[in-house]
């Protein structure tokens, strides 16, 4: 018997089917399906049991996401990588699952906003932290004698650019049984990879340099396979996992990372030591310069140059920062970092926002405070646009 030639509908829905190709692609496909064929049940336990690379459901094995997370771990020097929605959602994956009622935090006080947040937040579950100068060892013994499971600090603190003796945190840490989990966004991967300097996990806003552009928001956990192994599985159960083009977009941006920030890092410093010699600036936060107080630190801790990131203080608050903005033309004003372009941000208006006055003021950061994220453009631009809007103040 003829086989029936199929309906107009049927054609409509199983027409178009790619053959796949016996050679690769010279750029990794997007691959979006939010669902996967199986031949039979045989090959769905293969895939459960990773016996065999599948795909099941969603971003459960979506060959975008795997590429991205191994890509990453390689670049962290990890065993594994979550990639997550965010950065604070993978702050959120590791905290609801390995942490428990009556578990206590030592972090830094000096952190971004929303991580602040956060960890306020957890005190509803009965999460303590204890805030404090991490770059005080005797101050961190002490807090990490009352137990911790964790102990969070950052790489480069934002906005205020305080480096972390990452070695000497971890030897304090591993000796008083408590984890030490690092927030690596503001250097990268290129300038510090935490775990080498043994952390136990690393954290990544990939939003801001892995990503690059800003056109995507993804944030990643880098740890030892049996410690993340349960964050994984809340991480999925949650649907805490991206799409695959932001895994596919982000991949293709950390393609150029060493370029783009060899680039930007050395326009970084080049501005930060214009910045200290122009009267209208009060001071200049940047772990490159000698003046900075952990630029010891900083050699020790950082590779291939001091980060992207430079702070810097007007005189007279807000308005000074409104002037100055008003008279910029290549230099904008985007409340996030680590973009191709150079751009400016208010910390306390910003990231920094939902503290109260007293806890800002506190952490030193103030009206006047700007924080600059230096892009790969040409620097004595940069620059020329930096002076027109000083010379407005």
């Amino acid at each position: 018997m003829a086989e029936r030639e199929p309906g107009l509908g049927t054609q409509d829905v199983h027409g178009a089917r790619a053959v796949a190709p016996a050679n690769q692609p010279v750029s990794l496909p997007v691959y979006h399906a939010a669902g996967w064929t199986f031949a039979d049940l045989a090959q769905v336990d293969a895939i459960y049991e990773d016996r065999i690379a599948g795909a099941i459901y969603g971003p459960d094995g979506s060959p975008n996401l795997l590429a991205l997370e191994s890509l990453i771990a390689r670049l962290e020097g990890a065993e594994a990588c979550i990639v997550t929605p965010g950065g604070m959602a993978a702050f959120a994956a590791l905290f609801f699952s390995l942490l428990r009622s009556g578990d206590r935090i030592v972090a830094a006080q000096a952190l971004y906003g929303n991580t602040t947040w956060l960890l306020e937040h957890m005190a509803q579950f009965n999460v303590t932290t204890a805030p404090i100068d991490t770059n005080d060892l005797t101050s961190v013994k002490n807090a990490l004698s009352g137990g911790a499971r964790f102990m969070l600090v950052e790489t480069l603190s934002n906005p205020l650019l305080r480096v972390a003796d990452i070695p000497a945190l971890a030897a304090v840490a591993r000796a008083a049984g408590a984890l030490l989990l690092v927030d690596n966004t503001i250097a990268s991967p290129y300038h510090c990879r935490p775990l080498a300097l043994g952390a136990d996990v690393a954290l990544e806003s990939a939003t801001k340099f892995l990503g690059g552009h800003h056109d995507l928001v993804l944030g990643a956990l880098c740890g030892a396979d049996k410690l993340l192994a349960s964050v994984r599985t809340l991480a999925l159960r949650l649907a805490l996992a991206p799409g695959a083009f932001d895994a596919w977009l982000t991949a293709r941006s950390i393609a150029t990372l060493e370029v783009r920030m060899q680039r930007s890092a050395a326009n970084a410093l080049a501005l930060a030591t214009w910045l200290e010699g122009q009267p209208k600036v009060r001071r200049v936060h940047h772990p490159g310069l000698a003046s900075h107080p952990d630029h010891a630190i900083a050699r020790r801790v950082l590779e291939r140059g001091f980060g992207s990131v430079v702070s810097f203080e007007l005189d007279g608050g807000a308005a000074a920062f409104d002037a100055m903005l008003s008279k910029l033309r290549r230099i904008a004003l985007v409340l996030s970092f680590g973009g191709v372009q150079t751009t400016l941000s208010h910390p306390a208006k910003s990231s920094h926002r939902a503290l109260s006055p007293g806890r800002r003021a506190a952490l030193g950061i103030h009206d006047g405070l700007v924080r600059m994220s230096v892009g790969i453009e040409d620097v004595a631009d940069l620059q020329a646009d930096l002076a027109q809007g000083l010379r407005a103040l």
